[in-house]
């Protein structure tokens, strides 16, 4: 297609996105509009890696290479500005569906509206542009301020607000807190929806008007009504939503979003019909109250233990990871190991020997459903830091059960549904 055309189609998507940002706010778009919306995500990087390649070839290319074809550049800059614009207009299409903060998509929606623009003129004037050094540097870097504002924008509005640099911010480090001093709502509820529902339901990105990031917010609800209602069966939309098929739309977590473990929904579960206290410690529950039991399963898990051996060798970890067994780290900064097996037909004895060279590191041992024997069982005793060993849904019979008394460090062991005949 000549340049030409894909000038003046450059032309008709500058003009169309100047009307719909001006009046689009004002429009149902139809389903399919919807769809392509829903493809900014895909194509907003191409503008941003061609207008870096144009920055390069203008100043730092061409600069050293005279004799090169001007055709070059100039083919960046009108793919520059083609890719621009559709971004822009995707991101209007996008930004029709709503519950998202207004001013952080004013932003976002206007300084994606000036790269377009900015684009476009870097290509109409580009003989201009070229002739005078300090106008060619000022219009690129005026490019780039308003591609990171934009950018920076929208990642406030997918992710939340300060986003870029929440690691670096005190209030983001990891608190740990004691079973003791532990609240219901602030250490064990609001940790679930914050890692599972806020990315979607917060003050930047109201989905469904709805906003978790607060007691009162949460309280409030959104458009389809209050988050629980001990009056119904289902105990209102949070948990109705939940327990929906993975396929319903009206799923949440939506599918392809990190999905709520059965004990998340089990603390979900007893908090709202506890009566959904935003203060009560967890020492102050029960001792068998089914929030206080899960609280302390949860609060054990949390627990930082220190070790006294030394970290594997990372290439023996690797060599000992195969398709049917995972051997990995419990912890980026921590010596403690974990295995996991996967595929019963292909599940030998031989792959417990191989645990003999991390034998020292060997914290937590799963071996539910593996054909496993009661011989497997000595060479599992000799792993002298074993804390969790799941052997649930296995054949063993108790036979050498008594030879895990050597293991002085075993907290947790899983025996259900195997063919236990106790010996000890």
């Amino acid at each position: 297609m000549p340049k030409t055309y894909i000038y003046n189609f450059c032309i008709a998507l500058n003009c169309l996105l100047l009307f719909l940002a001006f009046f689009g706010t004002h429009m149902q778009l139809p389903v399919a509009l919807k769809v392509v919306g829903r493809m900014h995500p895909l194509v907003l990087h191409f503008p941003i890696v061609l207008l870096v390649l144009t920055g390069l070839w203008e100043f730092f290319i061409v600069p050293k290479n005279a004799n090169l074809p001007a055709s070059i550049g100039n083919n960046l800059l009108l793919l520059t500005a083609v890719s621009s614009a559709l971004a822009a207009l995707m991101g209007l299409f996008l930004g029709q569906e709503g519950d998202y903060n207004a001013d952080i998509l004013f932003w976002h929606k206007w300084s994606g509206v000036g790269v377009a623009a900015l684009s476009w003129a870097g290509y109409a004037f580009r003989d201009q542009i070229r002739a005078n050094n300090l106008v060619s540097k000022s219009f690129f870097a005026a490019g780039l301020v308003a591609i990171t504002i934009a950018g920076h924008k929208g990642a406030a509005i997918t992710h939340g607000e300060n986003y870029l640099f929440a690691p670096l911010s005190s209030t983001s480090k990891i608190a740990t807190v004691a079973l003791e001093d532990a609240r219901v709502f602030e250490d064990l509820v609001y940790p679930i929806l914050k890692e599972k529902c806020l990315s979607c339901h917060n003050a930047t990105k109201l989905k469904g008007e709805l906003s978790l990031e607060t007691p009162e917010s949460i309280l409030k609800g959104g458009k389809h009504g209050k988050l629980w209602d001990l009056t119904d069966p289902k105990l209102g939309l949070l948990l109705h939503r939940a327990h929906l098929p993975l396929e319903d739309e009206e799923h949440m977590p939506p599918k392809g979003k990190p999905q709520l473990t059965d004990e998340e929904i089990k603390i979900l579960y007893h908090w709202i019909k506890s009566g959904s206290s935003f203060k009560q410690k967890v020492a102050e529950l029960p001792q068998n109250d089914s929030l206080a039991v899960l609280a302390a399963h949860v609060f054990s898990g949390k627990a930082e233990e220190n070790y006294d051996f030394a970290a594997a060798n990372s290439d023996v970890i690797k060599k000992l990871n195969n398709d049917y067994r995972a051997v990995y780290p419990l912890a980026l900064t921590s010596p403690a190991l974990g295995v996991e097996f996967y595929g019963i037909s292909a599940f030998k004895s031989a792959y417990i020997e191989e645990l003999k060279a991390v034998k020292e590191q060997i914290v937590s041992l799963n071996l539910n459903k593996m054909p496993i024997t009661d011989e497997d069982l000595r060479v599992i005793a000799g792993f002298p830091n074993l804390r969790k060993l799941t052997l649930s849904f296995t054949p063993i019979t108790g036979a050498t059960l008594g030879e895990l008394k050597q293991l002085k460090y075993l907290k947790k062991l899983s025996l259900s549904s195997t063919k236990l005949r106790l010996r000890i």
